[in-house]
């Protein structure tokens, strides 16, 4: 007990108070802060202490596999909107041609009613004009056989002169359907009936072709022989003035009968083609005006 009192009681430190404590560590942080540099460091993530149950996860996944995956149905009906839309592209591709082509048959159709009235007028005209040639023809063959030309010199030279500017040959208009032909369009023309018509009708007029071109060989053969009777320069002022000149017997330049015959012989061969080539412009002309109403029945062009 006595060593015991001797001992001397040690001083035990007080605790600091906890608001002198935090003094002291700010303090030190200040000086730290003011001799070294501290780096930035990022947030803490922030961790969600709640962990996703079972029947969580089961949703989420469920989702992901519906967004991932199409079932028949749904490629079925991207493929038939698809295919609408193409079929609906061709169908109004096919109606706008159709109408295109249905419109250019009706431009065809009416500028080939046009030429076939053309042509009726070209018919009627060519005899009305050969009616005039083939009476200067006959007064021609007339006044060479009579025994008193000498004394017709003038009315002679007037009707062998004016023949030949008389004369137009016969051609009919084909515009339109050499241009269908040559492009392809007449396959434009739908109505079997008519585009049967109109074909043979063309190919019909080429025997005209054949009588102009007789024409053209006889009346070239004609020219020859008529610059063996007659005085050119009587000639000359009979188609300047188109009427009858002045003439005296000189102006016949023969008498020879085979030279006289020669200019007949040649005038007698253009009456016949010019009567042939008007045979079958008469024949073309019916045939012309049963086409022209076939067309306006067909196509309800009564009116035009």
């Amino acid at each position: 007990m006595a060593e015991e009192e001797k001992i001397p009681p040690q001083k035990i430190p007080q605790e600091q108070p906890v608001n002198e404590v935090a003094k002291a560590d700010a303090a030190k942080d200040e000086e730290i802060s003011s001799t070294e540099p501290v780096a930035e460091t990022e947030p803490a993530a922030i961790i969600n202490p709640q962990p996703q149950t079972e029947k969580e996860m089961e949703v989420h996944h469920h989702t992901h596999a519906a967004h991932g995956k199409k079932n028949w149905k749904a490629y079925f009906w991207e493929f038939l909107m698809l295919f609408l839309a193409v079929f609906c592209g061709f169908l109004a591709e096919y109606q706008l041609e159709h109408k295109i082509e249905n419109d250019r048959e009706k431009v065809y159709i009416q500028n080939l009613l046009e030429d076939l009235k053309a042509d009726t007028a070209i018919y009627s005209d060519y005899t009305r004009n050969n009616k005039a040639l083939f009476e200067s023809i006959d007064t021609l063959i007339q006044l060479i056989k009579s025994p008193e030309r000498n004394q017709h010199i003038a009315k002679l030279a007037f009707a062998a002169r004016m023949i030949l500017p008389k004369y137009k040959p016969l051609y009919t208009t084909d515009r339109t359907y050499e241009q269908m032909k040559s492009s392809g369009a007449l396959r434009l023309i739908r109505n079997k009936q008519v585009a049967n018509r109109i074909s043979l009708y063309y190919y019909s007029v080429i025997e005209l072709k054949k009588y102009n071109d007789a024409a053209f060989t006889w009346g070239s053969d004609y020219g020859k022989a008529m610059g063996k009777i007659f005085d050119a320069e009587l000639l000359l002022k009979i188609i300047k003035e188109k009427k009858e000149q002045p003439a005296i017997a000189s102006d016949l330049l023969t008498e020879d009968r085979s030279t006289l015959n020669e200019l007949i012989t040649s005038a007698q061969y253009l009456y016949g083609s010019f009567l042939l080539a008007e045979k079958i412009g008469n024949e073309r002309n019916i045939a012309a005006q049963k086409l022209i109403e076939l067309v306006k029945k067909e196509y309800h062009l009564e009116n035009e």
